[in-house]
């Protein structure tokens, strides 16, 4: 009697199949996993290239109208303080020394922040603006 039946399969063989199977399908996924790893990088990378690029433009974007108003009436209450501060003449008098005060204030804005014209100066310096204006002295300036 034969415990081995010739129209079976060899039991090892069937294994030995199996286990190649399992060998490709396991290096499938493996690449699998390094691709997804790749492009998750990838990912990152470019997600991190792209708020780089938000920022610069962030960065770059100049006073709103409602700014720029807001500087207005800073330097223009700035410049009538320091002319009541400085100077007890005549209205008309007066009147020429604001002006000059005015025209001081902004050219040294612009020089601060390098700027030709104050309404270019960078949204994220609108702060510091005010607090140039605000703080603005002409002595410091002469």
């Amino acid at each position: 009697m034969t415990l081995i039946n010739s129209n079976q399969p060899d039991f090892l063989s069937v294994v030995e199949r199996q286990m190649q199977l399992t060998e490709a399908q396991g290096q499938a996924i493996r690449g699998l996993v390094d691709g997804i790893r790749q492009m998750q990088m990838d990912v990152t990378e470019k997600v991190e290239e792209v708020q780089m690029m938000v920022q610069e433009v962030r960065d770059s974007v100049t006073l709103t109208d409602n700014e720029c108003y807001q500087l207005q009436s800073l330097v223009r209450i700035k410049s009538n303080v320091l002319t009541k501060d400085r100077y007890k003449e005549t209205e008309e008098k007066f009147k020429v020394v604001v002006g000059r005060y005015r025209r001081m204030i902004w050219s040294k804005l612009k020089e601060r922040f390098e700027v030709a014209k104050y309404s270019h100066v960078r949204r994220i310096d609108f702060e510091d603006a005010v607090e140039f204006i605000k703080e603005f002295r002409p002595e410091d300036h002469i």
